[in-house]
Parts: C-alpha cells; sequence; structure tokens
C-alpha cells in the first residue's frame, strides 16, 4: 500500500515542529532569566510541593525576625533611658552629699531642692519612655498609658501591671523590657520617694532632723541606682538572647534558600548549551523549509 502525503501535509508538519522548538526556547529563556530549573507545577510536582515547604518556611522566619527586630528596638531604647535615669540618680546623690555638709546655708539647699526638683521630672520623664510607636516602655501590659503619674500631692505612682510585649511572636518569652517597679522600685520605697524624702531634708530646719533624713536619702539613693544597674544587666540579657536568636534564624534562612537552590535552581551551563542547541536545530530547520517551500515559517504563519 502507498500512502500518498501532500507537499501541504509536510510544510504543516515542519512548521509545527518549528513552533514546538521556537516555544521550547522561549520557556528556556525564561528559566535562565529567573534561574529556576522549573515554573511550572507540572514540570516536577514533587519539587514544587518541596519549594512551596520552604517558601513557607522562609516566610514563617521572616515574621519571627520582625518580632525580633521590634523587641530588640523597644530594649535598645529602655538601656538608654535606665542609663539616663542612672545618671539623673548619680547626681541627686551628689547634692544630697552637697547638701550634708555643715557649710551649706539655707539659701543653698533651697538652689539645690530646685535642682532635685527638675532631677525628678527628668526621672519621671524617664521612667514614661515611649518606644517608636508611642507605647510606654516600663508600663507592663498596660503599654498604652503613662507607666507613672504623680497625684495631687505630687507623690509618683505606678500605673501600670504586668510584663510588657517582647518577642512572643517569635516563641520567645522573657525579652520586655522590665516593668517600672523592677527599675524604679515600689511607690512607697522607690526612687521617687527617695527624692521626696530628700526635699523634704532640704527644707528641714532642724540640723538633726536634717542629718537624718539626708543619710536616709543618700542610702535609698545608692539602693536605687544599684537597682536601675540590675535592670540594666536584665535588659543587656535579653538584648543577647535576641542577638542568638537572630542568628538561629538567618542561619534557618539560609537553610532555606539553599533547599530552595537545590530544588528550583537552574543549571546555567547546562540551560546556555541547550538553548545554543536548541536555536542551531531552529535555524537549520527554518533554513530547510525556506529552500524547500520557497517561504519562510514566519512567512506563513502570518
Amino acid at each position: 500500500m502507498f500512502v500518498l502525503v501532500n507537499g501541504r501535509q509536510v510544510a504543516s508538519t515542519a512548521a509545527e515542529r518549528m513552533v514546538t522548538i521556537d516555544n521550547r526556547i522561549e520557556r528556556l529563556e525564561g528559566k535562565i532569566a529567573r534561574g529556576e530549573r522549573f515554573t511550572e507545577p507540572a514540570e516536577d510536582p514533587a519539587g514544587q510541593l518541596r519549594a512551596a515547604a520552604l517558601a513557607r518556611l522562609d516566610a514563617r522566619l521572616v515574621a519571627e525576625q520582625r518580632g525580633i527586630d521590634r523587641a530588640t528596638a523597644r530594649l535598645v531604647l529602655a538601656e538608654t533611658a535606665v542609663t539616663d535615669a542612672g545618671r539623673v540618680l548619680v547626681r541627686a546623690r551628689e547634692l544630697a552629699l552637697l547638701a550634708a555638709n555643715g557649710t551649706m546655708g539655707p539659701a543653698d539647699r533651697q538652689v539645690i531642692a530646685g535642682e532635685v526638683r527638675g532631677l525628678k521630672d527628668q526621672l519621671l520623664g524617664l521612667a514614661n519612655a515611649r518606644d517608636e510607636a508611642g507605647r510606654f516602655l516600663f508600663a507592663g501590659a498596660r503599654d498604652g498609658l503613662a507607666a507613672y503619674a504623680a497625684d495631687a500631692d505630687g507623690a509618683v505612682r505606678f500605673e501600670g501591671f504586668g510584663a510588657g510585649p517582647g518577642a512572643e511572636a517569635a516563641g520567645i518569652a522573657g525579652a520586655a523590657p522590665p516593668a517600672g517597679p523592677v527599675l524604679f522600685g515600689t511607690d512607697e520605697a522607690g526612687a521617687f520617694a527617695v527624692l521626696d524624702g530628700l526635699l523634704e531634708a532640704l527644707a528641714e530646719p532642724d540640723d538633726d532632723a536634717r542629718a537624718a533624713l539626708l543619710d536616709t536619702a543618700i542610702g535609698g539613693l545608692g539602693e536605687s541606682h544599684d537597682r536601675l544597674v540590675v535592670g540594666h544587666a536584665l535588659i543587656g540579657t535579653a538584648m543577647a538572647r535576641l542577638e542568638s536568636e537572630t542568628e538561629r534564624v538567618a542561619a534557618g534562612r539560609l537553610e532555606a534558600a539553599r533547599g530552595l537552590a537545590s530544588v528550583k535552581g537552574l543549571d546555567l551551563a547546562a540551560a546556555i548549551s541547550e538553548l545554543e542547541a536548541l536555536r542551531l536545530t531552529l535555524n537549520a530547520a527554518q533554513g530547510v523549509f525556506q529552500r524547500v517551500h520557497g517561504t519562510s515559517l514566519f512567512d506563513r504563519l502570518g
């Protein structure tokens, strides 16, 4: 039996083959541009599932790092505020020691009292320090409102409660700035009460009573400063932990990237060789097509 194949059928088959090659070239060029071995799930279903899992892992790690970054930023601001608060108390103690000098008269003590009142206001501002989002650093869980407020008599009271936000979103507990009482003491025996005691001493006319009050204030200021030193160490420990967690996240993201590269990564040298071979094949096929049929593939397609 003879099968008759006319010129139109031959031309159609050749044209389809060249279109197929041209499509392969276009897809391969896209893969090379993206550096990916496959772009459609059907090309490698198992690889696509693995790549999707790795992408989800990386997205989770990115979210964890954002939480770590926010917590770190709060701790940095808290560290600065605690350091400045320490300087305030050091200066207050210097003034108390100066006032304890027997050569200080009533006018001198009034000048010192004025500076102490300014230091108290400064300390209150530091105790009510905020983060970049406007949340109060030392108010604990009630960080939408000021950590400390003065009552009608000028006594400063802690208004917060509980522990503040840290890096819980990243699965890390205990990375929040210490709450106010940890740093500034309780209302009755904290730094603000000590400063009030110092002001009372400076206003006391009786020498013996004033001396006793000044001794109490000097001791209290030392204890208050020590409390800030301990709080500063707590903040430093939390920051070191978050730095370690940042390293963990970075290592995890690197492994995820390596995994994605192994799953989707393209062998560039092999892909370029294949691309050149396909181009040579297409050029040769087009040349034959034009010589045999007297026109180019693209003329026919047009």
